[in-house]
């Protein structure tokens, strides 16, 4: 029971905290404080740490054969994470109470902006912007679920799922260096809106909805068989 709830909340606090990296990064604030960068590396950083958290847990789960539905569990996580992830974006207040809960740890790198609200509505989005954000995000979350489900299907073929995950981290990487950092960088160089980099933004969401709806069919298919 411990290691479900641990889990899902992983992935939950995973999801909410990549996106709020972007809200970090692409904000006026940021744009005028390169402390602000710090902290968005920093809140990055920590989703990934959890994101890894959530797969060790996961692998302790599937191979101890424990009497736990690990589709189940995963398909919670990130239900519960795009849940976590509507109501932020559509209301300030959640950002205030993690702040409240959690902002100890959040600005641990930058204590003086601690208060400092990063949250706005979000606005129109560049398709180019969507599309390789939601790429990055699904080759991300891939990486990291992919060899579970492979090995699920084939599990003669689970060194294959681990080098497939890791091709996966690496296609993430590599969109992520050669495309977002720079595009968001040069924006912040250029003094550009930040509303007109939203589509980041946008593509986080779509692609953890993707996610969601991927796993709902998973769930739905192992069910009825």
């Amino acid at each position: 029971m411990y290691v479900e709830i641990f889990v899902a909340v992983c992935i939950m606090a995973a999801i909410w905290l990549d996106v709020y990296a972007l809200y970090i990064r692409l904000s006026d604030v940021t744009q005028n404080r390169s402390e602000g960068l710090a902290l968005a590396n920093w809140v990055l950083y920590l989703a990934r740490i959890l994101n890894l958290a959530s797969a060790f847990a996961l692998a302790f789960v599937f191979e101890s054969n424990k009497d736990v539905r690990f589709s189940g569990l995963i398909l919670w996580g990130f239900l519960l994470g795009l849940i976590l992830l509507v109501a932020f974006v559509r209301f300030r207040t959640v950002e205030l109470v993690m702040h409240k809960l959690f902002g100890f740890i959040l600005f641990m790198p930058a204590r003086a902006l601690l208060g400092v609200k990063f949250w706005r509505p979000i606005g129109q989005a560049r398709t180019a912007h969507v599309v390789i954000s939601l790429c990055i995000c699904l080759f991300l979350n891939a990486a990291i679920f992919l060899p579970f489900v492979i090995t699920k299907i084939m599990p003669e073929y689970r060194m294959s799922a681990v080098y497939m995950g890791q091709f996966m981290n690496f296609a993430s990487t590599l969109l992520l260096m050669l495309y977002a950092d720079p595009v968001m960088m040069r924006g912040r160089d250029s003094q550009i809106l930040a509303a007109e980099m939203d589509g980041f933004i946008w593509g986080r969401l779509i692609a953890n909805a993707l996610v969601v709806a991927f796993f709902v069919v998973w769930v739905g298919y192992w069910a009825w068989k």
